[in-house]
């Protein structure tokens, strides 16, 4: 049986991954990759010196980065979702049998 917080999560995942999957890398790399740098760049001022001997140039390496971690948190997470999602559905198949 299927219950109410598995049941919206089949409604959103469904939603989630309607049309192309590459428009969905797109959109959460880039919401993920905002988040990330913001991250990166206030924890930088807040416990480092990199601005002092970094210069202007630290910043395109913590886009950079930031990208990379916003790819690969997109990744994980529809990896994750999918088998999430396959081992729902399989449960539910087995126990109407």
């Amino acid at each position: 049986m299927i219950t109410n917080s598995e049941r919206h999560f089949i409604e959103h995942w469904r939603e989630e991954k309607k049309g192309p999957r590459w428009k969905y890398y797109l959109l959460f790399t880039i919401a993920w990759a905002v988040i990330s740098f913001l991250v990166i760049f206030f924890l930088s001022k807040l416990f480092t010196s990199l601005w002092r001997t970094g210069g202007p140039n630290l910043i395109y390496l913590f886009i950079i980065i930031a990208v990379i971690i916003g790819f690969f948190s997109t990744h994980f997470s529809y990896v994750i979702n999918e088998k999430k999602y396959h081992k729902i559905l399989e449960r539910e198949k087995t126990n109407m049998n």
